[in-house]
């Protein structure tokens, strides 16, 4: 669902854009996770959540952020009078959910949280149905869970 700035857009002038968003983002070998329309302070913002292997540094968002405000430029008249356009990354505490994040996160730590229960380790692999991850310590472990479940899934983030 568009936020109020956005909804005037028809689903092909949406579809325009996200194309023209993902085809600029991979282009340079970044992967486009999300693309954001939403509403802030009454300005209407567009933002790209990117990703790319080695990890997304503040000079990969500027590098996307000028390539995408060329060429949304030229397509400018799908837009609103202003708006506002945001480059980032993923962040850290991003859900793991589809099978995307799922094979982006291969070889990441995980943290598995259903009700009470916290479970984390490192996923070692995935299918439409389930998870495995490999735990550490004295009895590294592999444990598998179903993707159905209520759990929430995000990277483990070690302080």
């Amino acid at each position: 669902m568009l936020a109020d700035k956005w909804k005037y857009l028809s689903d092909e002038d949406e579809k325009r854009i996200r194309e023209c968003v993902s085809s600029v983002v991979e282009a340079d070998g970044d992967e486009l996770v999300e693309l954001r329309f939403s509403e802030e302070h009454h300005s209407a913002v567009l933002t790209a959540f990117i990703w790319r292997e080695e990890g997304v540094s503040l000079d990969d968002c500027e590098r996307v952020h000028n390539a995408l405000s060329d060429a949304l430029d030229a397509i400018e008249k799908l837009f609103p009078d202003e708006y506002i356009l945001n480059v980032s990354s993923m962040g850290l505490d991003r859900p793991v959910v589809t099978d995307d994040d799922f094979r982006r996160s291969l070889g990441v730590e995980l943290e598995v949280t259903d009700g009470k229960k916290k479970t984390h380790g490192v996923l070692a692999r995935y299918d439409a149905d389930t998870f495995t991850l490999v735990t550490e310590g004295k009895k590294p472990a592999e444990i598998t869970i179903s993707r159905n479940n209520k759990a929430t899934v995000q990277p483990y983030i070690r302080f």
